[in-house]
């Protein structure tokens, strides 16, 4: 993935899928109308930013990349594991609460999750032209939500040998650390991504968790590309929930098939 700016905006986006009509992009903080804690393209409308503001800059950011901004669908993020399909009366629309995946296979229909340390995946099932967008914290990392959207492609008649999966800006193992109860959730199944400390925390590392579970999913570690950003580190460029000590504003992880 590399950093593009359209239209005065800037987004880490995935060249190979952009070729192949898959607009895809992990949006960075300039380009937007937002102030403060939430400059300047929030696209959280639930981050205490203004939410007209907040909604000019899902525009911004969709005409940027030249996105359907009518048919945007967006998850409804709770920290769940859920997935749910995208079609008929849902498009266009935020999904109902406690969604935090999404999947279609619709034309012209934009995906949307949102993040500030958590991690962002966008799916692509190129066999079945389906794609995802998911928000996986450690609840839903917890949960496997990343499976859980390449199983639902499945369903729809993908397979996850044809899945490729970005996963965008997150807080690193650098700087995340959790409580011993939460390290405890990974440390079994994945002693590689989770450092003890001697006061009996974690520092954890989500990314290479979902990069991961992305593979014992099915998807071929090749077609895993991690983005390796960590927003805290990069705070300046990216939002950042710990960094911000809370108030921050969120960015955005956008995908669509567009054919004409």
């Amino acid at each position: 993935m590399e950093i593009i700016k359209v239209g005065g905006c800037k987004f880490l986006s995935d060249e190979a899928l952009l070729e192949k009509g898959v607009i895809n992009g992990f949006s960075l903080r300039c380009g937007g109308v937002s102030e403060g804690d939430s400059a300047s393209l929030n696209v959280g409308t639930r981050r205490g930013d203004d939410v007209k503001k907040a909604e000019d800059n899902i525009k911004t950011a969709s005409d940027a990349l030249g996105l359907s901004y009518e048919n945007l669908t967006r998850t409804y993020q709770t920290h769940t594991s859920n997935v749910a399909f995208v079609e008929g009366e849902n498009i266009g629309k935020e999904m109902p609460e406690r969604t935090d995946g999404i999947v279609t296979d619709a034309v012209n229909v934009p995906l949307m999750c949102y993040c500030a340390d958590c991690v962002p995946i966008l799916l692509y099932e190129e066999r079945r032209k389906l794609i995802g967008a998911v928000h996986s914290g450690w609840r839903g990392t917890a949960g496997n939500i990343a499976q859980n959207a390449v199983r639902l492609m499945e369903e729809r008649g993908g397979k996850a040998e044809f899945v490729t999966a970005l996963i965008g800006p997150a807080i690193g193992m650098c700087c995340y650390e959790v409580s011993g109860e939460v390290g405890e959730v990974f440390a079994g199944d994945y002693p590689d991504c989770v450092l003890k400390k001697a006061d009996g925390k974690y520092m954890l590392d989500l990314k290479k968790i979902v990069a991961l579970q992305l593979e014992r999913a099915g998807v071929a570690r090749e077609n895993v590309i991690n983005s390796g950003i960590c927003t805290s580190c990069e705070n300046e460029s990216f939002f950042s929930h710990r960094a911000q000590r809370g108030r921050s504003g969120l960015l955005g992880g956008f995908i669509e098939i567009s054919r004409e």
